[in-house]
């Protein structure tokens, strides 16, 4: 990849890696002050095909305010390439990105690879100067019905991010973002997945979820195949976590039948009780395993935990302790 394609990515992806990296700790998966009487989840799935075999969304906002988010930053302060990003676009992933939901696609049915990520990110924008910036580096701006999308040929696909309403873009090959466009103005988008959205619908009140067929997630996440092999066929699943001072979250699966669903949930019991014999040794892990939940029933299985304020505190404690040693190692 050239570096004129590398920072045209950069541009366009940085709004995603941010929002999630930064603000969702590593973890999946609204809360975005959307009314649910209308439909289940956030607005801006009228901008995700019905074809989407996987959608996930955060309320970028409320987890960069979380008490969780400041104690880790006070641990990993943020990087000059989080500053330089700001100077080149105007964009600050705190203050601008109010929410972001991301979607993966199906495969190209004309090429190899991995199924597509498409994002859709809602926030304040300064379009013209993405727009000019993109032009520096190569990339070509140009009109489809009506909405400006700038892309950029790289060395397998194209690139896009295109301007697709006021205050929301949107990120991934030229064919999904154009896509995006089609299915909120046709009004055949994933709204009408009655699979998905059934899921969407039993999520409880979060700022941050996902939901989708299981078998698409764990290829793209290119899950060793030993552990593959080890997890019953699943179909489905929904995660869904709120951040504030601490994390809770719940995690449901659905079998291919009710004798998978046992043998993961058996397989689940071994693997909490030889977790909660190890963390004997180390009681400030004691409150996370014991708030450890195994449900379900049928061909459903759920977990539920719970990461309390208190732990963040011991491990920032470990940092100020590190950082005191380092002096005197020299």
């Amino acid at each position: 990849m050239t570096a004129k394609t590398r920072y045209f990515v950069l541009t366009a992806f940085a709004i995603l890696i941010g929002g999630l990296t930064t603000g969702l700790v590593a973890s999946y998966m609204g809360g975005l002050p959307v009314a649910l009487t209308r439909q289940a989840g956030p607005d801006d799935l009228a901008f995700v095909p019905p074809d989407a075999v996987a959608v996930a969304y955060a309320n970028v906002q409320e987890v960069m305010a979380s008490d969780l988010r400041q104690r880790l930053r006070k641990l990993h302060p943020d990087s000059p390439d989080q500053n330089d990003f700001e100077e080149k676009t105007g964009v600050n992933v705190e203050r601008d990105v109010d929410a972001v939901v991301a979607a993966l696609m199906p495969k190209s049915l004309d090429a190899a690879g991995d199924h597509r990520p498409l994002v859709l990110a809602r926030g304040r924008f300064d379009q013209v100067r993405i727009e000019g910036l993109a032009r520096e580096h190569g990339a070509e701006v140009s009109d489809y019905q009506g909405v400006r999308v700038i892309a950029h040929q790289g060395a397998d696909e194209s690139m896009a991010l295109g301007f697709i309403e006021p205050g929301v873009v949107a990120v991934g090959s030229t064919d999904g973002v154009r896509a995006a466009i089609d299915a909120k103005r046709s009004g055949r988008n994933v709204l009408s997945n009655t699979e998905l959205m059934r899921l969407v619908s039993e999520l409880d009140a979060a700022n941050a979820w996902a939901v989708g067929r299981f078998d698409a997630v764990a290829q793209t996440a290119d899950l060793p195949g030993e552990l593959q092999q080890r997890i019953p066929t699943l179909s489905w699943f929904s995660a869904s976590g709120h951040l504030n001072g601490g994390i809770t979250g719940t995690f449901k699966a659905e079998a291919k039948d009710d004798e998978a669903a046992k043998n993961l949930r058996d397989m689940l019991r071994g693997v909490v009780a030889m977790v909660k014999i190890q963390a004997d040794s180390k009681p400030e892990l004691r409150s996370v395993v014991d708030s450890l939940q195994l449900g379900g029933e049928g061909k459903t299985v759920a977990v539920g935990f719970a990461v309390p304020s208190q732990l963040f505190d011991a491990l920032e404690l470990m940092h100020q302790r590190e950082q005191q040693r380092r002096p005197a190692a020299r």
